[in-house]
């Protein structure tokens, strides 16, 4: 079993990769990660996942060009935003040809809702609307970490999980309508080595029995952090 300064290792080296090598990637290795995510935990068992892998180079292009057009209006909205509170990507008008389109495997992740009646009742009538996003974050956590363990290189593309992208990749896909599109992973030889990245110390948020009041984030502080964050900064000064 692997060791916990192996599995530390691990999560510290697993990074978002937004530029990839043409390589192809190897079934093994595509295997390897699907073999992962048969072992997530989910919500009473029910395994609700359903995972598309697409390697055909006009799929991808087409779903690129569906990111591509919900961007747009991703972008107009970010433009709402005080400036100082915009996000980097809010201030860039998009367009071009996105890092994660070169990726040689694009995962596409759906979840199957008729599997929430597994759940106990009272989780079934009060719960049933966190249990499956959280049973699919955890086969996508899954993925992504087996990526990493192969030396391959990730990237979450959030956008395709809004309704227009999802309704559009679903009928490109031929996805049942009844089934829900969680998010996408794409993977392939990284061709980028990111800078480090802003990462709280544990002390600052972990607390012992009880909350810690004087551990508390004042809206200014909560404000620094974010802008840090934007910035790219690995530390954050006092």
């Amino acid at each position: 079993m692997i060791d916990y300064e192996g599995f530390l290792q691990l999560v510290q080296k697993r990074r978002s990769i937004r530029r990839f090598k043409p390589d192809p990637l190897p079934d093994d290795y595509v295997n390897k990660i699907v073999e992962a995510a048969r072992f997530a935990p989910s919500g009473a068992n029910s395994q609700p996942w359903e995972i598309v892998v697409v390697r055909d180079k006009a799929t991808k292009d087409r779903i690129v060009e569906i990111v591509n057009e919900a961007n747009a209006s991703s972008y107009k909205l970010g433009q709402t935003r005080p400036k100082e509170e915009r996000h980097p990507a809010d201030d860039r008008p998009p367009g071009g040809r996105p890092g994660f389109a070169d990726a040689p495997v694009f995962l596409i992740l759906f979840g199957d809702p008729r599997l929430e009646a597994t759940y106990p009742l009272s989780a079934y009538t009060m719960n049933r609307a966190s249990i499956t996003p959280s049973s699919l974050a955890n086969v996508f956590l899954y993925m992504h970490l087996a990526a990493a363990s192969l030396g391959l290189g990730s990237q979450w593309v959030t956008a395709t999980s809004q309704p227009l992208p999802q309704a559009l990749i679903k009928q490109l896909l031929g996805i049942p309508r009844d089934y829900t599109l969680y998010d996408t992973m794409v993977a392939g030889f990284p061709d980028q080595s990111p800078r480090p990245r802003l990462v709280r110390p544990a002390q600052e948020f972990t607390h012992a029995g009880r909350y810690d009041t004087s551990k508390y984030r004042s809206d200014d502080q909560v404000k620094k952090f974010i802008k840090a964050i934007h910035d790219g900064r690995a530390t954050i000064a006092d």
